[in-house]
């Protein structure tokens, strides 16, 4: 049983990390980043503030609409979102702060395709654990409890949302931003749906 936790624990850490890192190389290509980073970023520039201490702060306001969809409230995704503030912040201070983005068109695309593919991945291992999920993660499987979506939509609802939000903010919107919009979703539930079936069979039906 303890080992089982660990496990879960471990695929929660390492999955937020592998997101974290993953939008930190979206970041890097400079082609656009995801809708709630771009409004992140918006804001942070605007007060001087870190773009992690930002994600928190919406990840606390995600959580609390979250909470009305369901008609229920969790302290666990503020968890969540004070893991995903900090690991951003710092891949940003021992690896992304002193990097260049790339200037060659191929390195760039390169760096942001690693970026969409690592991150999603990321994502549906920390969802697959059970532990907690992450503010647009929960919002993400609010919605789709609450008016029926698949996580594809759902996410592609969310992230034209954010998108829009992020312009008005002067968040880095750009083509990545657009890929983000469209692509994520369905890579998301591509992960997820091979992660949870190699959960289930590990730790059983009730993961």
């Amino acid at each position: 049983m303890k080992k089982k936790l660990m496990i879960r624990w471990t695929l929660f850490i390492v999955g937020i990390a592998i997101l974290t890192f993953g939008a930190r190389m979206i970041l890097l290509s400079d082609l656009g980043v995801g809708g709630l980073d771009a409004i992140a970023i918006g804001i942070a520039e605007q007060l001087d503030y870190s773009i992690g201490m930002v994600i928190i702060i919406l990840g606390i306001i995600l959580i609390t609409i979250s909470g009305f969809l369901r008609k229920k409230f969790s302290i666990l995704p503020i968890g969540t979102s004070l893991i995903v503030g900090w690991l951003y912040d710092l891949w940003g201070t021992i690896l992304f702060n002193g990097l260049n983005s790339p200037t060659e068109s191929s390195y760039i695309g390169y760096t942001f395709l690693a970026g969409i593919l690592i991150a999603p991945f990321g994502a549906a291992l920390y969802i697959s654990s059970h532990i907690s999920m992450g503010p647009v993660d929960y919002l993400m499987m609010s919605i789709r409890e609450y008016f029926g979506l698949s996580i594809q939509n759902g996410r592609i609802l969310i992230e034209t949302t954010f998108v829009i939000i992020g312009y008005f903010v002067g968040g880095p919107i750009g083509v990545g931003t657009i890929c983000i919009m469209l692509f994520w979703g369905p890579i998301l539930q591509v992960y997820y749906g091979v992660v949870e079936k190699c959960a289930k069979r590990y730790f059983g039906e009730q993961t």
